[in-house]
């Protein structure tokens, strides 16, 4: 991304987060699955595993659905959610040559960053 684009992807991502409060992380992977922005709270290692984990899967996704719908290049793969059961949904929107990753906490409850693992814990505990 060019200096001009990297300014207005920032304030569009600043723009995201605060009309989402309940995002607590987001990963933007260009066309190999490099990331080329993360979330400044999430490490860096994270967000490199976030993009080898996540951009194969959704490369997957992409190709059982081509085979199981056959159908018109309009039926192509716009996201893919997944829910776990501490609470979170992990969200992948694919948009031209760059894939971005969400991570969203659904708990209701504030989410506490864990500084040595680079986790969270639900409400603090």
């Amino acid at each position: 991304m060019a200096g001009a684009q990297t300014s207005e992807v920032d304030s569009v991502l600043k723009g995201f987060l605060s009309d989402f409060p309940t995002v607590i992380g987001y990963v933007v992977l260009n066309s190999d699955g490099i990331p080329v922005k993360h979330h400044e709270q999430m490490p860096y290692w994270r967000a490199v595993m976030y993009a080898a984990l996540l951009s194969d899967y959704v490369n997957n996704c992409k190709k059982c659905l081509r085979e199981l719908l056959s159908g018109p290049p309009e039926s192509e793969l716009a996201n893919i959610r997944i829910r776990t059961k501490e609470g979170t949904e992990i969200i992948c929107v694919t948009v031209t040559e760059y894939t971005f990753i969400v991570i969203q906490n659904c708990t209701g409850k504030p989410w506490v960053q864990d500084p040595e693992e680079g986790g969270a814990t639900e409400g603090g505990s």
